[in-house]
């Protein structure tokens, strides 16, 4: 266990920094944009999530595994490499494209055109920061320094160049250029340390990997229609300040929901590994039981924080202007709790067995799903009817995918 538990210290210090610099600029940033510009941001982030998530195409989860299993190989290590930084930055050119049309159509979203372009460096950033090489060859503490020092770099900036609700576009552009830093220190540390070697990039090599990523892409975009598309819709029926009240106490969800993804990551190569032979499958099962114990306990501690603690952080840290946001950091206290388990389930089970194809089926009927009832219940209830729906569609998922391992007979933790 020597190897994982670094392993997970190492990507938790990765994580807490992708989610502690935003959290330095936070209370600053609401207080200087005021709730209105953080919500003119936030509305246009979440629009452009939606591009980061197509350019990721799930290959943060297939090429993970790839490099995993032929890690030992540096022409396989490097054709993966090499063939998914193309396809992803074909992605984010073509979700540059169809930006450029929804500004052109659209004049809600035509008004908001430079935010746009600042938020689009998230995109580019994405698609060029190869975080899936360093987790499937378990290279967590290069992939942590590189996080935290692309996160800190632009830390300065904020305070010297973010004065007031006119920097509106530079604010958006320094959150989204640390993918940009971080990309850069990668292929560095990558073509020093000989890591990957010239490779082919062909048209037979990325079909094929776009096709293994298929069902956990077509999972990933079903998944956003009950994650990244909660804030527009807040903004489409509450309103812009709703938005950034939204916004900010989400980041703050986020934060204490940040510590799942480095366990789950740190974990899914062994796991993954241990789980193709019958005579590791119960060592596979010890790591899944002590990884889970570890997942739940900590978002059960941060979620009593969040709920009981939730007038305090609001005033003192956002801000009196954004006091009404303690009501959305309240009621998304626990949704944590439940994201950690079904990531145990997805992760651990689902995707570590190859069953992706069964996991997108979930996604495919939970995201249009909560996409209708959420539109229903946010345009009705604003956010008691968004914030109710997260819970259902959570709470849904975890209980779908309890229920088909069961009926596989495989173990749930």
């Amino acid at each position: 266990m020597a190897g994982p538990k670094k392993n997970i210290l190492y990507l938790i210090a990765a994580q807490g920094f992708i989610y502690l610099a935003p959290l330095i600029v936070l209370p600053y940033l609401t207080r200087t944009l005021g709730a209105e510009g953080f919500g003119r941001i936030a509305y246009i982030q979440y629009i452009v999530n939606y591009f980061i998530l197509i350019t990721d195409y799930g290959f943060s989860t297939t090429a993970t595994r790839l490099i995993a299993i032929d890690s030992h190989s540096k022409a396989r290590v490097s054709s993966v490499f090499a063939n998914t930084i193309a396809v992803k930055l074909m992605l984010a050119c073509l979700t540059g494209v169809f930006s450029l049309v929804l500004i052109a159509a659209i004049p809600a979203i035509r008004q908001y055109s430079a935010l746009m372009f600042a938020c689009f460096l998230g995109v580019f950033g994405n698609a060029l920061f190869p975080t899936w090489m360093f987790q499937g060859l378990e290279r967590m503490r290069v992939l942590a320094l590189i996080t935290c020092a692309s996160r800190v770099i632009p830390l300065p900036l904020f305070f010297l160049y973010v004065k007031n609700s006119d920097d509106l576009v530079t604010a958006a552009a320094l959150q989204n250029i640390p993918g940009i830093i971080a990309a850069v220190f990668s292929f560095y540390y990558a073509i020093d340390k000989k890591l990957i070697e010239r490779a082919e990039i062909s048209i037979t090599s990325i079909w094929d990997m776009m096709k293994e990523g298929w069902a956990i892409f077509l999972a990933n975009i079903s998944t956003s229609f009950y994650t990244n598309i909660n804030g527009i819709l807040i903004g489409n029926f509450a309103g812009v300040e709703q938005a950034s009240f939204f916004y900010a106490t989400d980041k703050l969800r986020f934060a204490a929901q940040g510590f799942i993804q480095p366990i789950a990551s740190a974990l899914f190569p062994r796991i993954t590994v241990l789980s193709q032979e019958p005579k590791d499958r119960q060592q596979a099962k010890r790591l899944i039981q002590h990884g889970s114990l570890m997942l739940v306990g900590i978002e059960l501690l941060c979620g009593l924080v969040m709920f009981f603690g939730a007038d305090f952080i609001t005033v003192h840290y956002l801000g009196a202007g954004f006091m009404p946001a303690a009501i959305y950091l309240k009621s998304l206290a626990f949704l944590p709790l439940v994201i950690a388990v079904a990531t145990i389930f997805s992760q651990w089970r689902f995707q570590a067995l190859g069953m992706s194809v069964s996991l997108s089926r979930i996604y495919l009927i939970a995201g249009p799903l909560h996409a209708l009832y959420a539109t229903f219940l946010t345009y009705r209830y604003h956010g008691y009817g968004l914030i109710s729906s997260l819970y259902m569609t959570e709470i849904g998922i975890t209980l779908m995918m309890a229920f088909i391992l069961k009926r596989k007979k495989i173990p749930l933790f």
